[in-house]
């Protein structure tokens, strides 16, 4: 029998929201407290477990209690994944429970500001391997041109990134628009029901901004 979006979103619902007045589904305490429209997030996961590809290697920026994290690799394989959180979500304790469920190797977890040069500095060495990326973090403007920017430094070529409030949030809205002229990124679904879920290949024509120094030496 095959894997239907219903499917999909009945276990969205049976998983637990974050807030249920908010996100229109209830709250379970040792549930995935997920921040997610379930239609649109369903659609969503929907069509990462049909149409797209497995991932080898993915970077989670902002995963707050990490319920998305486990949720998506349910359905969608993905075999290894970087975290990089802050850490303040109020549900951010719940990714001790929640990580031993996922079915993906963490091979790095950063719990810092994504910002941060140590960050930077901690993910270079997978350079050219991401080819997934979910960016879910600081939804300002900048913060999230920040965060696309540092994914960048190891996506390779073709690889999907999937932006979280591209139709809620004013800041990422504006990042959405951008990007559709952006010359390196490819729009390939827009989920927009609620708070919008964008799904884009990077196509890699311009790359990751250089610091001067390497800009000179590298």
């Amino acid at each position: 029998m095959s894997l239907t979006q219903a499917d999909i979103k009945q276990a969205v619902i049976e998983a637990g929201s974050d807030h249920g007045e908010v996100f229109g589904f209830p709250e379970k305490a040792d549930g995935l407290h997920l921040q997610q429209d379930p239609e649109e997030y369903s659609q969503f996961v929907h069509f990462m477990a049909t149409e797209v590809p497995p991932a080898k290697l993915a970077l989670d920026i902002g995963i707050a209690s990490g319920g998305q994290t486990k949720f998506l690799r349910d359905y969608y394989r993905v075999d290894k994944t970087i975290v990089v959180d802050i850490g303040e979500h109020p549900k951010f304790p719940h990714w001790d429970r929640i990580k031993k469920t996922v079915k993906t190797e963490i091979v790095l977890e950063l719990i810092e500001d994504s910002h941060k040069k140590s960050v930077r500095e901690a993910i270079e060495g997978y350079a050219g391997q991401v080819d997934f990326t979910f960016i879910d973090g600081d939804h300002s403007y900048k913060g999230l041109k920040q965060d696309i920017d540092l994914a960048k430094t190891v996506t390779k070529k073709g690889a999907i990134y999937v932006l979280h409030d591209t139709l809620a949030v004013a800041d990422c809205k504006k990042v959405f628009d951008e990007l559709c002229a952006d010359p390196d990124f490819e729009l390939v679904r827009n989920f927009d029901r609620h708070f919008g879920i964008s799904v884009w290949r990077y196509l890699a024509v311009r790359g990751p901004k250089r610091s001067w120094w390497s800009q000179i030496f590298g």
